[in-house]
């Protein structure tokens, strides 16, 4: 048992009932962002350890199941939880209720609640990215891509100090980071580039309308083009089934490194989804309600101009997109102002102001960018109001350029969209363009090891065989007009092993070989810079034995009788193996055997068996052989007797022909 009555010096209280969490100096509070993994380091002292254990409950479409489970440490004195408000309480072990919350008995070690919560949202939207449905987060029954469940938390301790370490794990199938949570079958696909984890999870019930790989590619190219401060270690992101909820919104993002997509979304339109919330991801400025427009506008934004960069879109796609701020806004939209705004406010006519701003900052100096503005929004302490936005940008690119984005979003006017001729005098000046491909399929990959020595030209996956070490070769250059630095990182499944970095002149290309050794069966991952191949390895099958044959039916004793054996390997990695020759069931030859992928060989073996019928047996494959005695002396040698002068009959001759001729003169007698 437990004492309650003690001296109480410190009293801590973490509510985390909504996406945002409160932290008071000296808590610790860690969230997970995949499931049964915990991020965060416990601080000197106890800790106070809350895992959440998060199920689907099919039968109950709408509603998820939570167990929170605390695992105190010994200085804990009293210890309280608040629920959400949505949650409905099924078992407690060790809380006892009062005034909607629960305080633990101060004895029960491994405290727990367990609740159902209902965590379907909906919510109204209109603008470019609004969906036809009403959903934001749903149980769909067999899935679930929810909010992460928080649970508010009071505790005191006396002595060392108790901070709070928070998990969160999934009973089943599915994948969890702070914000949000897919639960259900799904993929997992990796890539990493630019110091970021990219994580795609496809619910099997999703179809995306894009390839991954073009999917990884977009977004990576974002993360390297985006510089505005410290990019995430890690990145999730989900695509939403579309095939029994109708969303209503194309994607969402709702605070932290995690968003989800509908997986209808494409890459080839001004709205790229994919990048929009990616770019979210990269806005840590505290916002009030004069910059609250730069959050959607910046996203909408550079979601256009970076799949005008990628080459997936024209611009004429892109002049139609941002000119919808001119043309579509509504009288009177303030950006400072919210209270001025439809839904569409921030996605029309601040999509255009953002562009705008970022091309006359372009033009006012000597390489600076709204990427600067935005870094420096994000480096800012304290909540940005609209004035400290206007000194961001008059100190970035001068006081013209500050009066500009003070008339724009302070009053109702309106930026109009610019030229193609203009474009390119803002956007596209001289500037490094990093790209990389794979090497040409016919020399890309390389293998060395045990079984075989050569160049592979194959597709996806690369195959191999455990021990075998892969050469990739990576092509970089410089598709710019200035030079520019490149850092390609090499890793095998996000565990980074090399790096090479370097400058390239305009239209310099550069070839990177990077190698790896597979020791253990597996699919792994290999990224190279912004490219990436899977390769799965698994050790080598034994040759399949298709014949064996002798080279004659039936031998005399002595003679060396010879075994040819067909070997053949379907596989796509080389097949190797031990092959022992049996004659009637007794070991009589043993054989190292390699045989390349898709291609047959042949063994021979030589042996001299004894008298007898012999059955061989290499493999499956069998042949028989009978070996007859040697001829005796006796039957060897032809009769002979005493040879007379002259013809040279000899005796036995001699009476062999009077016999004959005596026989035949009988014959005419009669």
């Amino acid at each position: 048992m437990r004492r309650r009555r003690v001296l109480v010096f410190c009293l801590l209280s973490v509510l985390a009932l909504g996406v945002g969490v409160t932290v008071p100096a000296t808590a610790a509070v860690a969230d997970t962002s995949a499931a049964n993994v915990t991020l965060g380091t416990a601080q000197d002292g106890g800790t106070l350890q809350l895992t959440k254990r998060v199920r689907l409950t099919p039968d109950r479409p709408g509603e998820i199941e939570v167990t929170a489970q605390f695992s105190e440490p010994e200085n804990l004195v009293e210890l309280e939880t608040e629920l959400p408000a949505r949650a409905t309480v099924i078992e407690t072990d060790g809380f006892s209720a009062s005034d909607g919350r629960y305080a633990w008995d101060g004895s029960t070690d491994a405290p727990s609640l367990t609740y159902r919560l209902s965590v379907n949202e909906t919510r109204e939207s209109e603008g470019p990215l609004a969906g036809r449905g009403d959903y934001t987060f749903v149980d769909a029954g067999p899935w679930a891509l929810v909010r992460t469940p928080q649970v508010g938390v009071s505790w005191s301790w006396r002595g060392e100090n108790v901070t709070l370490d928070r998990r969160t794990r999934i009973d089943g199938e599915g994948v969890a980071s702070d914000a949000m949570l897919f639960l259900g079958p799904h993929a997992e696909y990796t890539r990493r580039a630019h110091g970021q984890q990219f994580r795609l999870v496809v619910p099997a019930a999703a179809t995306l309308a894009e390839p991954r790989s073009e999917i990884f590619e977009s977004v990576m190219a974002a993360s390297g083009a985006i510089r505005v401060g410290d990019r995430d270690a890690s990145v999730l992101m989900i695509a939403g089934p579309t095939t029994t909820v109708e969303w209503s919104v194309q994607g969402l993002q709702t605070g932290g490194n995690s968003f989800w997509v509908r997986d209808t979304q494409r890459l080839d339109v001004p709205d790229n989804v994919w990048i929009h919330e990616y770019v979210h991801t990269r806005q840590a400025y505290d916002r009030n309600d004069g910059t609250r427009w730069f959050t959607e506008a910046s996203a909408t934004y550079y979601a256009a101009l970076l799949s005008l960069e990628q080459d997936r879109i024209a611009f004429p796609a892109f002049r139609t997109r941002l000119e919808a701020g001119d043309i579509r806004s509504n009288p009177g939209e303030i950006l400072a102002d919210p209270s001025t705004w439809t839904g569409r406010t921030p996605y029309l006519k601040g999509a255009l102001v953002a562009g705008e701003l970022d091309r006359q900052i372009r033009l006012a100096t000597d390489g600076r960018t709204l990427q600067r503005v935005f870094r420096r929004m994000n480096a800012a302490d304290g909540p940005l109001t609209a004035p400290a936005f206007d000194d961001i940008v008059a100190d970035v690119a001068g006081p013209d350029v500050g009066r500009l984005a003070d008339r724009y979003t302070t009053t109702n006017a309106v930026p109009s969209m610019w030229t193609r001729t203009e474009h390119r005098r803002a956007f596209e000046g001289a500037a490094p363009r990093i790209e990389y491909a794979l090497a040409p399929a016919a020399e890309r990959y390389r293998v060395t090891g045990p079984y075989r020595n050569g160049t592979l030209d194959t597709g996806q996956p690369v195959e191999l065989a455990t021990g075998e070490r892969l050469s990739l070769d990576v092509l970089v250059e410089n598709t710019g007009d200035a030079a520019g630095e490149f850092d390609a990182v090499f890793a095998v499944d996000d565990r980074r092993l090399d790096d090479r970095s370097g400058s390239l002149d305009p239209g310099e290309q550069r070839r990177l070989t990077f190698a790896y050794t597979f020791d253990s069966p597996g699919t792994y991952t290999l990224a190279a810079g912004t490219r990436s191949i899977t390769v799965t390895v698994q050790g080598p099958s034994p040759p399949a034995v298709v014949d064996l044959r002798a080279n004659a039916s039936r031998v005399t004793a002595g003679d060396a009788l010879e075994l040819t054996a067909g070997l053949r390997n379907d596989a796509a990695i080389p097949a190797a193996g031990t092959l022992t020759l049996y004659r009637n069931d007794t070991a009589v030859s043993t054989r190292e055997v390699v045989v390349q992928p898709g291609s047959e060989r042949e063994i021979a073996f030589v042996t001299a068996p004894a008298v007898g019928v012999h059955r061989f047996r290499l493999g499956n494959a069998t042949a028989t052989v009978t070996v007859d005695a040697p001829p005796t002396e006796q039957d060897a040698t032809p009769a002979t007797g005493t040879a007379a002068n002259g013809a040279g009959f000899g005796v036995v001759v001699a009476v062999l022909a009077v016999l004959a001729g005596t026989l035949a003169a009988r014959r005419r007698s009669r």
